[in-house]
């Protein structure tokens, strides 16, 4: 078993000196993320590189890589998921500074000599990784969990459907009024 990223860091000070951290990060410490998965078990293998771009910016590289349950939205069976997801962003110190650059670039505001989270670093990406719509890879062991209604198969079988406020129409009640 690999060693624990550590909770706290200073990104900042982690990216001047050109340091590296990996570890593991159990899926139970992302509490935003386990709300989406059927299972809050296993760990992600994190590395993690702090450093500066070519534009002397400070950045974070890096991979995270796991595995999750989800819930078949088809099926409600649990199945797994395995994610491997790029990290790349650079670290500034506010919103103003993240305005500056280039639109394709990611940015992670995290202040001027602040202490981050390392799982608050790496949860959205793991929460964008997720589908839209949970379902079993395998289409063919995934049975609907229940009867989807056919509207164009009933629709056939209006023949005997009763309509009780038919009579409400009735033009002979014209001369009632």
């Amino acid at each position: 078993m690999s060693e624990r990223l550590p909770v706290h860091v200073d990104p900042l000070i982690l990216a001047d000196r050109g340091r590296a951290l990996s570890g593991t990060v159990p899926v139970s410490a992302c509490k935003r993320l386990v709300h989406w998965l059927d299972s809050g078990e296993g760990e992600f293998a994190a590395e993690l590189q702090f450093g500066r771009d070519e534009n002397q910016r400070r950045v974070l590289t890096g991979r995270v890589r796991g595995r999750v349950m989800l819930t078949c939205q088809r099926c409600l069976g649990a199945y797994a998921l395995d994610l491997d997801l790029p990290i790349g962003v650079v670290l500034v110190d506010s919103e103003a500074e993240a305005e500056t650059l280039p639109e394709e670039v990611d940015a992670l505001v995290v202040g001027n000599g602040a202490t981050m989270h390392t799982v608050d670093m790496i949860e959205d990406d793991l929460i964008l990784a997720l589908p839209l719509i949970a379902k079993c890879p395998d289409a063919s062991d995934c049975a609907p969990a229940v009867e989807v209604f056919d509207s164009e198969r009933m629709s056939g079988q209006d023949a005997g459907t009763q309509r009780p406020f038919a009579d409400l129409d009735d033009p002979g009640d014209a001369d009632n009024s």
